[in-house]
């Protein structure tokens, strides 16, 4: 009986890895690409008109350009710290909803995503100078935000998370 628990346990471990490692890589493969052939801080590239544009921009702190830290290498660790916590959380949701679950891989996935930019640009690597955002919507261009996709990632994440706990205390009448 204990070794079968075992054996749904790591095959539970694997499919969070799995999809963890997915979204990073989905994440650096388009913040390559987007390196790659937008120039930084040029004209923004029209994917659909009055709507969904590419901009090529680096963001050197935390959400909309916010920056608490007085160091690059401060956030890094911060971040290190945060990442760390929040797989700490998906390992003690072993009991919880296959949502919450994935709700939790969408966020560490997203958040290492944004964290290997934050590691090129703590320690001057590869001419990073902030994690690379790119994806510009807004209508009729009246921008909204500039992001990429870990911040997606984690958007959806925290999303899924929280309408799970709504939907268990709408559920379970709690």
């Amino acid at each position: 009986m204990h070794a079968k628990i075992r054996s749904k346990l790591l095959d539970l471990k694997r499919s969070w890895f799995y999809i963890i490692i997915s979204l990073i890589i989905v994440d650096q493969i388009s913040k390559i690409l987007i390196q790659q052939y937008i120039p930084l801080n040029s004209n923004s590239i029209v994917i659909i008109p009055k709507l969904l544009y590419f901009t090529h921009i680096t963001n050197d702190g935390i959400s909309f350009g916010w920056n608490p830290f007085s160091s690059s290498i401060l956030l890094f660790i911060v971040s290190v710290i945060a990442c760390l916590f929040i797989v700490k959380v998906l390992f003690d949701s072993r009991k919880d909803t296959e949502l919450i679950q994935i709700s939790l891989c969408l966020i560490i996935g997203g958040a290492f995503g944004n964290l290997v930019d934050r590691f090129f640009t703590a320690f001057n690597l590869m001419g990073y100078t902030g994690v690379v955002d790119f994806i510009d919507v807004g209508y009729n261009y009246s921008r909204f935000y500039i992001f990429n996709f870990a911040d997606s990632f984690i958007t959806i994440g925290i999303t899924l998370y929280i309408l799970s706990f709504m939907m268990v205390k709408i559920f379970n009448g709690k």
